[in-house]
């Protein structure tokens, strides 16, 4: 049951409308947000509204603290907002949701867990067996480029490895849309570099059935890089400054003039 008010469904249809394109996956509309520290409240966003369609990867960016990691995690329903409401294809968003999973900056690993026993962590809510749980997250670990480290624990890997364990647990639930929480800043640059580029190919696989993919990110050649639409967001508390489609084909080349001038004009846009 699809539980849109009637109000909210008018204003996103007109959009689609507009655009030229299907219902979106997600709808975020006019979520508001704030924090109690040490007595006083911290205002983090105000009345931030905006839409995810089918097939887009779409970035957050604003400057550190402006609330980016707070609006993920609203979205992925593990904050509830104090005002404003979160739709996933058409349900509300009230609690976390088989139809959303995240990727975090910190890989969030269980040590005492290998990677295939951390993978199959997002499965132990399903109503698979534990073998299946297990040949499922076998065949996840597989395509993310981890074959034969099945039974490593994550102080045996690197940084790009323990990541991609991260990524192959949030896509081994098969999800509707996947969430990043700037997933490749806590590895070096060369390995950030390669791993962007598996991901952007990852995901083309007929393997993977996500509609749609939101990443917070801080990093501005990263966001040119990979998104097809760049949310820029303000410093607190926090509003929505664009939404800025980047209309360059993929792979892109950084060296490409029109690649530096999105990249000057979020820089802009930001400062």
């Amino acid at each position: 049951m699809k539980l849109i008010p009637a109000e909210t469904e008018a204003i996103y249809s007109a959009e689609s409308s507009r655009l030229g394109q299907s219902n979106p996956v997600v709808v975020v509309r006019n979520v508001s947000h704030s924090f109690t520290l040490k007595k006083s409240v911290v205002q983090v966003m105000d009345d931030v509204s905006f839409d995810i369609y089918p097939k887009e990867f779409v970035a957050l960016i604003g400057p550190s603290g402006c609330g980016k990691s707070t609006l993920l995690r609203i979205i992925a329903g593990l904050i509830k907002p104090e005002k404003g409401e979160v739709f996933i294809d058409g349900d509300k968003v009230t609690e976390p949701t088989p139809k959303i999973s995240m990727v975090f900056q910190s890989f969030a690993l269980l040590p005492w867990f290998t990677a295939v026993e951390n993978v199959e962590l997002a499965l132990l809510r399903s109503d698979l067996n534990k073998n299946e749980r297990r040949e499922r997250a076998a065949r996840m670990l597989k395509l993310v480029g981890l074959e034969g480290f099945e039974k490593a624990y994550p102080k045996e890997m690197s940084g790009g490895m323990r990541q991609r364990v991260g990524l192959a647990r949030a896509l081994v639930s098969d999800p509707m849309v996947l969430l990043m929480d700037e997933p490749f800043s806590s590895v070096d640059a060369l390995t950030a570099e390669y791993l962007r580029e598996e991901v952007l190919t990852m995901l083309q696989s007929d393997a993977i059935h996500l509609k749609s993919i939101l990443m917070v990110s801080h990093n501005v050649e990263e966001v040119v890089e990979m998104a097809d639409r760049a949310i820029v967001l303000s410093s607190r508390p926090t509003h929505k400054i664009t939404d800025l489609a980047i209309s360059l084909p993929k792979p892109r080349n950084k060296r490409d003039p029109e690649f530096i001038q999105y990249m000057d004009q979020l820089y802009t846009l930001l400062t």
